[in-house]
């Protein structure tokens, strides 16, 4: 059952920080191995990026909207497919954590993280 991770849970994520992504324990099922996605987020000041991370075994998650500073993703496969129409999928968490899965499973995600050239 998708659902979203509540402040407790997050406590608890934010214990993991120093380890990577995928070492991570889901607070609700207790699976070891959470995914990420990002989404770059245009039309402020500065880069954005749109986050989610999800437990692949009970599809718990959190998402949130943070700034990219010099940071930026290479490849966005749910942009690629979905392009315009991206969001009416993040609507849906259900059906973007179903698409976010298939990605993982194909090997599009995780996602490569890069330094923005200056000027960019």
């Amino acid at each position: 059952m998708v659902r979203p991770y509540d402040e407790h849970h997050r406590e608890a994520l934010f214990a993991q920080l120093q380890l990577p992504v995928t070492e991570r324990i889901c607070p609700v099922c207790g699976h070891v191995g959470l995914r990420n996605y990002h989404h770059e987020k245009y039309g402020r000041t500065e880069p954005s990026w749109i986050n989610y991370l999800w437990c692949g075994n009970c599809h718990a998650y959190s998402s949130s909207f943070t700034g990219a500073g010099r940071k930026m993703i290479e490849s966005d496969p749910l942009l690629d497919e979905y392009g315009a129409r991206i969001a009416e999928v993040f609507r849906d968490p259900g059906r973007l954590l179903k698409i976010l899965d298939g990605y993982w499973k194909a090997g599009s995600l995780p996602q490569v993280v890069s330094r923005r050239p200056r000027g960019r």
